[in-house]
């Protein structure tokens, strides 16, 4: 067993309390990994305490729904050992109110992103694989052995995660691994991708003003494009979270690199959970720019060409700024 492994599972033995977090706003790959893991140790070892908590619910059922406890802030209580999946630092799964920060318990990472977790972790498993949900599953099998029981509810969970977070295996992340588990899975429980990517892409309403608002304010500058709001855009047509949100995701997936000679660029869109914070974007085509290293210079991280950062400014116009002046020292013109 790998030496990460051994020192995850023998913490998880020693704790009475585990509570597990992923980054804000999760996705599928957050949510699926997160309740694959809080299911599976909450069978082992019945006699713990192991809280899933997060801000808001899947867009769409999935099993163990119910196993998710919704919390607006992250508050310190009882627990001795905290794991975050699919995110490495406090600032991707809480506020900075949030006192969670302030716990003496162990912090413990499972994730796949190409991003340097925070210092004070005391351990972090990360193989860079497709997936959260393919590292957990990994984790498990390694750690437990027999033990550990792909249900029919842990391999739909398992699908979802991975399928989206691998776009359905056409990126990159997409390793032979991720094909050999996927057949091991779909002989337990098949999942209707057709069905499961029709729910996950339909949006609210709300999403049309926004995603107007993003393609008038959509720039082109050689091989880059980007857009953004600003705080008029957004008081003006009175924009709610739901919307902005949904409209930045169709946006970023299928406007940003989609045009003739457009190959990488990025988006801008209010936080809502604090005054004067931006969350900006960035997606490249394969080949292009890695953005992680952008990323990293702002403060966020992700993977080679799909990464984030938290941007304060007092509008998004001045976020972009901040962007673009950041890209000018690493790309080339």
């Amino acid at each position: 067993m790998k030496k990460e492994y051994k020192k995850l599972k023998r913490l998880i033995s020693k704790s009475k309390n585990i509570l597990i977090l992923t980054h804000k706003g999760p996705d599928f790959d957050g949510f699926s990994s997160a309740l694959i893991l809080k299911k599976v140790l909450s069978t082992l070892y019945p006699k713990k305490n192991i809280l899933f908590k997060t801000n808001q619910l899947p867009t769409q059922n999935i099993p163990y729904m119910q196993e998710i406890q919704m919390a607006q802030k992250f508050e310190t209580e009882n627990e001795d050992l905290v794991i975050m999946v699919d995110a490495g630092s406090w600032d991707i799964c809480t506020m900075p109110d949030d006192s969670i920060r302030l716990t003496t318990a162990k912090v413990a990472v499972i994730d796949h992103h190409n991003t340097r977790p925070m210092k004070d972790i005391v351990l972090e498993i990360n193989e860079g694989m497709s997936s959260a949900t393919e590292q957990v599953i990994d984790f498990l099998e390694k750690a437990y052995g027999k033990k550990f029981v792909i249900t029919k509810e842990i391999s739909h969970l398992a699908q979802i995660g991975i399928v989206f977070d691998t776009g359905r295996f056409l990126f990159e992340n997409t390793k032979p691994e991720t094909y050999e588990l996927m057949a091991k899975l779909t002989k337990i429980y098949r999942l209707d991708m057709e069905e499961f990517t029709y729910k996950s892409e339909k949006f609210p309403l709300e999403t049309l003003t926004p995603l107007i608002l993003f393609i008038k304010n959509l720039r082109v500058k050689d091989d880059m494009a980007f857009t953004f709001l600003t705080n008029n855009d957004i008081n003006s047509n009175n924009l709610i979270k739901i919307g902005v949100n949904s409209a930045q995701q169709f946006v970023k997936n299928n406007i940003l690199r989609y045009i003739h000679g457009v190959h990488w660029g990025f988006i801008v869109r209010p936080s809502y959970a604090e005054e004067n914070a931006w969350q900006v974007s960035l997606r490249s085509t394969k080949g292009y720019q890695q953005v992680d290293k952008i990323a990293e210079l702002l403060g966020g991280g992700g993977h080679q060409y799909s990464s984030a950062a938290k941007i304060v400014a007092k509008d998004g116009d001045e976020a972009t700024k901040i962007v673009l002046d950041t890209i000018s020292k690493i790309v080339p013109t």
